[in-house]
């Protein structure tokens, strides 16, 4: 029995969809403990102290395992009283961050271009014509969303933010 090209296709799409929905990662919830500039104040202090290796409290491990289940690749550090948890979850690569009291505070997520929502990244090219995507993250911190991109053209870097509307929040020269 020979089946039609529509209906093969429909049954191949049908399964990417699924197959791809089955394994995609629930992205957790953040702490509703500190507000945005709180957040904002600790992550600064985590970027700014050295920070070291650590061995999370049992609580901290427990939390992580419920916010992202299929991590692995885990490495923690501790600076500023701030835990940054880098794991992978299948190939993407991402960074949490949690207070001594295992509250998610923000988590960072590597995305592909074709990820970035078409406003953002309309709101990029057009603001940055002739740059093309480098890498791009997304930044989910209290109760903002951000998307850091980064953008070359030639040897000249921009790295960038825009929130979920493609408003331009700020740029870094590099």
């Amino acid at each position: 029995m020979q089946m039609k090209p529509v209906v093969f296709l429909s049954l191949v799409l049908a399964c990417l969809i699924s197959c791809q929905t089955a394994t995609a990662q629930p992205m957790p919830a953040i702490s509703k403990k500190y507000s945005d500039a709180e957040i904002e104040k600790m992550i600064v202090a985590f970027k700014t102290t050295r920070e070291k290796d650590v061995y999370p409290t049992t609580g901290q491990q427990q939390q992580f395992g419920k916010d992202f289940p299929n991590a692995r690749d885990i490495e923690w550090e501790i600076a500023a009283n701030v835990y940054e948890v880098e794991f992978e979850i299948g190939y993407t690569d991402y960074k949490a961050y949690y207070d001594e009291s295992a509250n998610l505070i923000m988590y960072i997520v590597d995305i592909r271009e074709s990820d970035l929502p078409a406003i953002v990244k309309n709101a990029a090219m057009s603001k940055y014509p002739n740059y093309k995507f480098d890498d791009i993250e997304k930044v989910v911190k209290g109760s903002e969303t951000f998307y850091k991109v980064e953008m070359e053209k030639g040897k000249s870097e921009i790295k960038a933010v825009f929130n979920p509307n493609g408003i331009f929040v700020k740029e870094v020269f590099n």
